[in-house]
């Protein structure tokens, strides 16, 4: 009688040493998921996370610089800033950081919002949010391809993201910001003429936006 009452009670110690091992383990295991699920969540990707590896980002990424040179230019700002020169062959204003291998300094971020709607996208989806860019200007002078740095903020890796928008230079549009002389009658130009005079078409300028 003795020895079955020992045994059932060897048992029952077994069976709740077992029951708590198993509650343990499963304790252990949610502890461990919620800590993973927590980490998961945590993951923000930023420019400097590799964020552009994944082709959702850069898909987005691109769509965004896209639609900032379209806004722009429904305003007709984004002519109005490729023409935003001075008579020293400089943009209007500018006070940022020549680019490299150029004297003519560049348009800050600061510049280029106070200059455009462009400028005011760029810094508030882009600039404020930790990324770079740089804006250029790409054209012909009738015979070979050349560019002009408007915004430089350093050297892009490979994976930067890049987009671009034409726009056409009329003779008789004005040099911002001051409106005194028609761009097809100012001096010292900062992007020059591609077309015969008399021509009503000066140029046509792709405004190539970089991110990164």
């Amino acid at each position: 009688m003795d020895r079955e009452r020992t045994q059932r009670t060897e048992t029952e110690r077994h069976t709740d040493r077992g029951q708590a091992y198993t509650l343990e383990g499963f304790i252990g295991a949610m502890i461990v998921l919620m800590a993973v699920l927590f980490a998961l969540q945590s993951v923000v990707i930023t420019p400097t996370s590799g964020g552009l590896a994944d082709r959702s980002v850069q898909s987005q990424v691109q769509q965004e610089a896209q639609d900032a040179l379209i806004v722009s230019d429904q305003h007709d700002n984004l002519s109005a800033l490729v023409r935003h020169w001075d008579e020293d062959e400089s943009f209007a204003g500018a006070s940022g950081s020549p680019a490299p291998d150029e004297e003519y300094q560049t348009f800050s971020q600061d510049d280029l919002e106070n200059a455009s709607v462009l400028g005011q996208v760029l810094n508030k989806r882009f600039a404020d949010q930790g990324w770079n860019y740089n804006l250029e200007f790409h054209y012909t002078d009738g015979s070979e391809f050349d560019h002009k740095t408007a915004v430089y903020q350093g050297s892009p890796p490979s994976d930067a993201i890049t987009t671009s928008y034409m726009v056409t230079l009329y003779e008789d549009q004005y040099v911002k910001p001051d409106e005194e002389e028609e761009i097809g009658e100012f001096e010292d130009p900062m992007i020059p003429r591609a077309t015969s005079e008399g021509d009503p078409v000066y140029n046509v300028v792709e405004v190539r936006l970089v991110v990164w």
